[in-house]
């Protein structure tokens, strides 16, 4: 049993620039989107059926080419949804990343003394760690190594971010 996600594939690496783009509509995670994209390939091979829509577009070109037409005869609410799909996947990074700094900074600012010194400790003992194994060991790991230092390096980063964020905030303020 095929999924319309797999036509989806199908169509961005074998139909060509237009239906390439109805193939995304039908690999993509918005429902509005997944739905129309159905509706034209449904449209152009007769079927509503993902398997049967699959193997008509495989063995008929001129479902291929019927697709094409009706990309083109649709293509400002194609791009459409392809645009809301974009700024949906976009907005929930910033939210992912909102919410990171939101939790650095709520353990910045925590009181129990536990919680505000667990994060910095533990990165600098990484990066002790990191320094010792690096200078003790005959031919260091790679693997090892950048294990060590990436929770140091993350959480440094980590406050960076924070700090510039709350910098351009203060500056927006006035």
């Amino acid at each position: 049993m095929s999924t319309w996600s797999k036509v989806g594939d199908w169509l961005k690496e074998n139909a060509g620039a237009g239906t390439a783009l109805v193939g995304s509509l039908l690999t993509g995670n918005v429902p509005g989107a997944v739905a129309a994209g159905t509706a034209l390939v449904a449209s152009a091979t007769g079927t509503d059926d993902p398997s049967g829509a699959l193997a008509e577009l495989q063995s008929n070109p001129e479902s291929v080419v019927r697709l094409k037409e009706l990309y083109y005869e649709n293509e400002e609410a194609v791009r459409s949804h392809l645009e809301s799909m974009k700024r949906l996947e976009l907005e929930d990074r910033q939210k992912e990343h909102q919410e990171t700094q939101k939790t650095v900074r709520a353990g910045d600012g925590a009181e129990d003394v536990v919680v505000k010194r667990t994060r910095p400790l533990q990165s600098w003992l990484s990066l002790f760690a990191g320094i010792v194994y690096i200078f003790y060991k005959e031919s260091p790991d790679l693997a090892i190594t950048v294990t060590l230092f990436t929770l140091p390096w993350t959480y440094a980063g980590l406050r960076q971010v924070g700090k510039g964020i709350e910098s351009l905030a203060k500056v927006k303020r006035k």
